[in-house]
């Protein structure tokens, strides 16, 4: 891996076990069950961002109660000593996003989904040459949806990643590290 390289880290299922949107959503569902039937209604219409941005309006992240991945701490710890810039980058809403990036502070700035962009897969890479204009970089991550992003970087920095997706990963001769997981209630 390029020792100079900035590093972006997928938050759900990396970073931490939990899915933030879907906490987010069972939230607003428990809470406000007609509002959320509504919200779902027009998501046909209007899209995830804008389901997304509905159910985090009010949800607090629940920190005490996520499953974190000591591993990938480990690893972020370790670029950033050897003075590599990283960021958060999620499919959850800014809103969720900006929480969490608050919460761990380690993260030079955080960027998850907002208005009518859904923050997944080929839209991270749209994203960070698009506004960041940054072209060279690596990324943390753990599902089919990251490869689009691999794919790009031409290599794969991966954890708490199915057989599947590993066998993909080979499969394509993307150069890869495997971030063995190790998650527990404390970061």
């Amino acid at each position: 891996m390029d020792d100079n390289r900035i590093l972006f880290v997928d938050l759900d299922g990396t970073l931490i076990k939990e899915d933030l949107s879907n906490l987010a959503f069972s939230h607003s569902l428990r809470k406000y069950p007609f509002k959320t039937l509504f919200y779902l209604l027009v998501f046909l219409f209007r899209g995830k961002p804008y389901l997304k941005d509905k159910i985090s309006k009010d949800f607090d992240i629940p920190f005490e109660n996520l499953t974190f991945n000591k591993a990938a701490f480990n690893f972020i710890r370790e670029v950033k000593n050897r003075h590599r810039v990283v960021y958060l980058i999620s499919g959850s809403h800014q809103n969720l996003v900006d929480q969490m990036g608050k919460y761990l502070n380690i993260f030079f700035e955080s960027f998850g989904t907002r208005d009518n962009f859904n923050m997944v897969g080929s839209n991270k890479v749209q994203f960070i040459k698009g506004n960041l204009k940054i072209h060279n970089f690596d990324y943390l991550g753990n599902s089919h949806k990251d490869l689009p992003i691999w794919r790009y970087t031409k290599r794969a920095i991966y954890t708490n990643a199915s057989q599947e997706l590993i066998k993909t990963i080979n499969s394509e001769n993307l150069e890869s590290k495997e971030i063995q997981a190790n998650f527990s209630q404390t970061k």
